[in-house]
């Protein structure tokens, strides 16, 4: 019995694969563009209370915005002076009761903010700005349901701030409270993300590389719920949360698999109502599957360097590098030496009605002298719908880099036994067949599926397509 369900299941997942991998939702000409102006970027706005999209396509002159409802038919549009100038990252956007669409933008330093709002009811955008204190260093943000919410941090006294923003783009500084004395261990996380720089945003059951996988501070949103966690200690994973209807905190650690040495690298990931810790030397890797809510144990996994990884799926897989680009790794003692002297990470989400896990690591390759960074050191000019700030499923996309990475992948059933067959490919995947790799192509999540749009730049034709794993 369970040898045909192994056989089903891989043949779902090859079978899958062989069908159409995309679905071309609509396409239309941007006919609002009369110049010749270079594109810069593409943003999109999604309504979560009504399906509705705002798409804004922004060369040097104007930004370019339509409308498409819930059937992806465009319903409205409208052309607005490109007013950027001085504030140039997107860091969020917001969706008004009165259906206006408003994008909040950074400077360089991350302490002016302005935000633009765009009506296509009365066809005109107009913009404010505010500064935050000289005291607060900006965190990160959020956008959640229809809502934008800025976090800061203050450096003198360690408090943490959120901004809401009413529907005209006024802002409201939210102390967080945070009970010290029954939290005063937990508290060393607080600098932690005060002077991360740019913590990236993971989306739960977005594919992600091991480039984001490996970051030591991860930020997760959840319903009403923000989720920091840092493993900068090699013992436990440390937790901090942010009700956002509440504005309260609370704290919790995870203790992680201990070997014996200084020279262990630890991570974890969280997904739905699961975290994974991992512990990896040259000599053994062991991770563990824990309840978030209850902290219990679900699995563990465990191998030394003389053993067979009997859990993967794949081979040991090498990519990326100056010169060869893909190879496969025979021994296990050949994976715990790579992972272990690089940016260990694993990551995990929901595949079919399994869990598709991926264990690795990378290092940042030098090429002709200069330092190939990972994506999250790229600066960001221009109104950039790729930034580590607005949509973390063009982030997840483009995340991969040229550095070398070693990994393998593994399926696991509901209680993380190992489950044989063969991992098709990923939403992500099928869209590489389809990228143009454009300053207009952009990836977004839409309800449960993932929307890849490309922009034809002589055409001036945009394309939706669906893409599903």
């Amino acid at each position: 019995m369970m040898i045909k369900k192994i056989l089903f299941f891989s043949i779902l997942l090859v079978s899958s694969n062989l069908l159409i991998s995309q679905q071309r939702l609509v396409s239309f000409i941007n006919d609002l563009k009369t110049t010749t102006s270079n594109l810069k970027d593409a943003i999109p706005i999604v309504n979560e209370k009504t399906g509705e999209i705002g798409y804004f396509i922004v060369d040097a002159k104007n930004v370019y915005g339509y409308k498409l409802n819930s059937e992806f038919q465009v319903i409205d549009k409208m052309v607005s002076e490109e007013k950027s100038r001085e504030y140039k990252t997107l860091i969020g956007s917001s969706v008004s009761e009165s259906n206006s669409y408003r994008v909040f933008l950074t400077n360089k330093n991350k302490n002016k903010f302005s935000s633009i709002n765009f009506s296509f009811e009365n066809k005109i955008s107009s913009s404010s700005d505010f500064i935050i204190s000289s005291e607060e260093n900006f965190i990160q943000t959020i956008d959640r349901n229809n809502q934008f919410y800025l976090i800061t941090g203050s450096k003198l006294n360690y408090d943490i701030y959120i901004y809401t923003f009413d529907e005209n783009g006024v802002p409201k500084k939210n102390l967080i409270e945070i009970n010290i004395i029954d939290n005063k261990k937990n508290l060393s996380i607080i600098p932690i993300l005060i002077n991360s720089g740019s913590i990236k945003k993971i989306e739960d059951n977005t594919p992600i590389s091991i480039e984001l996988a490996s970051e030591k501070v991860k930020m997760y949103s959840r319903e009403n719920l923000i989720v920091f966690t840092t493993d900068n200690n090699n013992k436990f994973t440390q937790v901090f949360e942010i009700d956002l209807n509440t504005f309260q905190s609370s704290f919790n650690r995870f203790n992680k698999p201990i070997f014996e040495g200084n020279s262990t690298k630890t991570n974890s990931f969280l997904n739905g109502d699961v975290i994974s810790t991992l512990a990896v030397n040259k000599e053994n890797l062991s991770i563990d599957f824990l309840n978030y809510k209850t902290g219990e144990l679900i699995k563990n996994l465990t191998v030394n360097a003389d053993e067979t990884i009997i859990f993967k799926n794949t081979p040991i897989i090498q990519e990326g590098g100056s010169f060869e680009d893909y190879r496969e790794l025979e021994k296990t003692k050949q994976f715990l030496r790579k992972i272990s002297s690089s940016n260990a990470g694993i990551s995990f989400r929901k595949f079919y009605d399994k869990f598709h896990v991926v264990i690795g690591g990378y290092v940042i390759q030098r090429t002709n002298g200069a330092m190939m960074m990972p994506f999250g050191g790229i600066p960001i000019a221009g109104i950039g719908n790729v930034t580590v700030f607005f949509n973390p499923t063009q982030l997840a996309f483009n995340s991969a880099s040229n550095n070398k990475a070693t990994r393998i992948e593994c399926l696991f059933d509901q209680e993380f036994n190992h489950f044989e067959g063969i991992i098709g490919k990923n939403a992500f995947d099928k869209m590489q067949d389809y990228s143009i790799k454009n300053p207009g192509e952009t990836v977004f999540k839409y309800k449960n599926y993932f929307i890849n749009v490309d922009y034809h730049l002589f055409s001036n034709e945009v394309i939706f397509r669906k893409f599903e794993d």
